[in-house]
């Protein structure tokens, strides 16, 4: 049984903590062939193969691989503890684990084709954890001064949600005078300087990969419950929400069980979402 000690946060207790990021990899890579995983790799890589072989042009060989991996909970109890262990443990390691994993995946399926491996800035692997229940360990509670740098789950009434932004995934570049280079920028849209002549590079605007977000607010179900209450004030939590992470319609007012974790960027109140589903 899936548990949680928030004293020592541990996942499942009966299982050493993981602190390889090789021996992760691994865990994926063998969670990927025992599942749909490795199809819907396959599947990308695939289509990326297509695409360049029917365009015969260079530039494609630059252009994005993205996908999003579905981890399923009840299949992740089933068939590797350690690695749902370590997701609710580490999941920014685990996020670089699958990143590397699926490069690798990649990586042998291009070889197989008979074409040069692809940058690992064109990978684009967004994964969810998809199904996991209501875990009082992993609630996130702010005013305790407490936060979890694992994985954490907000519950709650979403009072507010900004219009759509967008987020830059990936930029191709290349430099038009005569040095025939070409570079990969991530979450900018600045020509870089090209590193022959200097000067700055044009991008391939087509190949230019996007995606929106918006940024939720989420009050405790108290603050709907008892709205007579006098003298508190409810403060929500400001979850960044990407839109791989979530299927279901945004609704003000509705319940929604929302699992993610402090992302390198994110502020002191805000988490990044893995994943969002209606309650």
């Amino acid at each position: 049984m899936f548990t949680v000690d928030a004293r020592s946060e541990l996942a499942v207790p009966t299982e050493t903590r993981l602190n390889s990021q090789f021996h992760e990899q691994k865990l994926v890579e063998q969670f990927c062939r025992q599942t749909q995983l490795l199809k819907l790799v396959e599947g990308s890589s695939g289509r990326f193969v297509a695409n360049y072989r029917k365009s015969q042009r260079p530039e494609d060989l630059l252009a994005p691989i993205q996908l999003r991996l579905d981890f399923e909970y009840r299949q992740l109890l089933e068939k590797s503890p350690k690695l749902l262990q370590h997701i609710v443990e580490e999941p920014l390691q685990f996020e670089q684990a699958v990143r590397y994993c699926v490069y690798g995946l990649v990586r042998s399926h291009l070889k197989a084709a008979s074409l040069k491996p692809v940058d690992i800035n064109q990978l684009h692997a967004h994964w969810r954890l998809v199904g996991l229940p209501y875990t009082p360990g992993l609630q996130f509670e702010s005013q305790d001064q407490s936060l979890r740098l694992g994985l954490a789950q907000v519950q709650g009434i979403l009072a507010a949600f900004t219009p759509q932004e967008t987020l830059v995934l990936q930029s191709i570049w290349y430099c038009g005078s005569g040095c025939m280079r070409n570079a990969i920028q991530t979450s900018s849209t600045d020509a870089p300087l090209c590193s022959g002549c200097s000067r700055p590079m044009s991008e391939y605007q087509k190949l230019r990969i996007t995606e929106t977000f918006r940024l939720l607010a989420i009050l405790p179900s108290s603050a709907v419950q008892t709205p007579r209450t006098t003298g508190c004030l409810h403060r929500p939590k400001l979850i960044r929400l990407r839109a791989h992470a979530y299927d279901c319609e945004l609704k003000l007012g509705s319940s929604y069980l929302i699992t993610g974790y402090f992302a390198g960027s994110a502020s002191t109140y805000q988490l990044e979402a893995c994943h969002l589903k209606s309650t």
